[in-house]
């Protein structure tokens, strides 16, 4: 419940204006976190002081380019913040996630539409693909209407993006590389409904409720993006693939599965007392669920370490291969949490039936977590055509395969 309306004092929030004062202050907003993530989840959004905190933070503004004045903080770093927030409240995490695109979606603008719509980099933008509104070509820009869900951050958001199919009349406008052309257009803020049916079983402090536009209204052309542009070795480092925009997201399912192993570890603490003594059974689910997360964090820290080498080099992109295996690191993430619950559960008891107990509210957001498209095992099919198209690729992190091993 919350105590208090005020936030962290000045000296322990430090101005958003690099690395290492953003790390630092998501360290420092964990307590304010859990004390308003109750309040959260009850009201199907985070709460205005917990926004508050995270925008004082500079956590939606990682993501924003160097050449714009931003911090443009490595894959690595942004899947770290919000792991660290998912371990203490998966509804703020995926806030945190969420409009942390802010910087990506912005860098893609040209630079009179930038400076138009964002005076400041403390302006956390939302965006939802799915489904898709329509966008009519008309002078100087596009007439939209569209209903759109999984709007998740969009209440705490300044703007709002909309995904849009377009259209030429009654023509579906070609996409260069094949395909109808989806852009992604800023919403005139004053125009969009929420439709508040964000009523669910877990992460319900992400606030993911739909929202629509029943009349249509103009949008700027300059106030667009190809929402499928191919890759660019040209672009920001963080732009260069337009699916980098959403691995920050995996630290959800990182962050959750720490928090429910926390709470695991503390209640058989309880039980076996000061001796540590436990059964052969519960030392190896203890155990195992231990290995899991440290496997889990290694490989989602590497994948990503591995990822920034590459984007943050100039003139270099990922691969096929490459981007869908960051793609499926995702699904890994999610497929390790499964696993991770199952042992979890089994050595914290039965606790968890009441609503008042720590652990339904982490099993709630896990489940909530794993309903998110990222976490389907479908995924795993795409890496796996990739690397069949490409023979002389690099199928896992070991490279390519030598003659020898044949």
């Amino acid at each position: 419940m919350t105590t208090t309306n005020e936030l962290p004092g000045e000296t322990t929030l430090r101005a958003p204006e690099s690395r290492d004062a953003v790390l630092a202050n998501a360290e420092a907003v964990l307590d304010l976190v859990a004390e308003e993530a109750a309040d959260g989840d009850a009201k199907g959004r985070i709460t205005e002081r917990a926004a508050r905190a995270l925008r004082r933070a500079g956590l939606f503004e990682m993501g924003f380019p160097a050449r714009l004045g931003g911090l443009e903080m490595t894959l690595a770093d942004q899947v770290a913040v919000v792991a660290k927030i998912a371990r203490v409240d998966a509804g703020t995490a995926w806030n945190v996630g969420v409009l942390n695109a802010t910087g990506f979606y912005a860098g893609r603008l040209g630079d009179e539409a930038y400076h138009e719509l964002y005076p400041t980099r403390d302006m956390p933008t939302s965006g939802s693909f799915h489904p898709k509104g329509r966008a009519q070509v008309t002078d100087g820009g596009y007439l939209v209407t569209g209903r759109w869900d999984w709007g998740s951050g969009s209440y705490v958001a300044e703007h709002i993006i909309g995904g849009c199919l377009v259209f030429d009349g009654d023509e579906p406008v070609p996409a260069p590389g094949g395909g109808q052309l989806t852009l992604g257009l800023w919403l005139p803020r004053e125009a969009v409904e929420h439709a508040h049916n964000w009523h669910t079983l877990g992460v319900r402090g992400s606030g993911s409720s739909s929202y629509s536009i029943t009349e249509p209204v103009f949008i700027p052309a300059k106030y667009s993006f190809d929402r499928e542009a191919p890759a660019n070795p040209d672009a920001d480092p963080l732009n260069k693939h337009v699916t980098l925009a959403f691995f920050g997201l995996t630290g959800v399912c990182v962050g959750v599965a720490q928090h429910a192993l926390d709470l695991a570890l503390a209640a058989v603490r309880r039980r076996v007392g000061p001796s540590g003594s436990a059964d052969a059974t519960v030392r190896r689910a203890l155990g195992q669920a231990c290995a899991e997360v440290d496997m889990l964090l290694a490989g989602v820290t590497d994948i990503a370490k591995r990822t920034d080498e590459i984007i943050f080099t100039p003139g270099r992109v990922l691969t096929p291969t490459q981007e869908h295996r960051l793609i499926a690191t995702n699904t890994m993430a999610a497929e390790t949490l499964r696993r991770v619950l199952d042992l979890c559960v089994e050595l914290y008891g039965s606790r968890y039936l009441f609503d008042d107990d720590p652990m339904q509210r982490v099993l709630r957001d896990a489940w909530g977590a794993l309903a998110h498209a990222g976490a389907k095992r479908m995924h795993w099919g795409s890496l796996a055509e990739k690397v069949l198209r490409d023979p002389a690729g690099e199928p896992t992190l070991f490279g390519a395969t030598p003659r020898a091993a044949l």
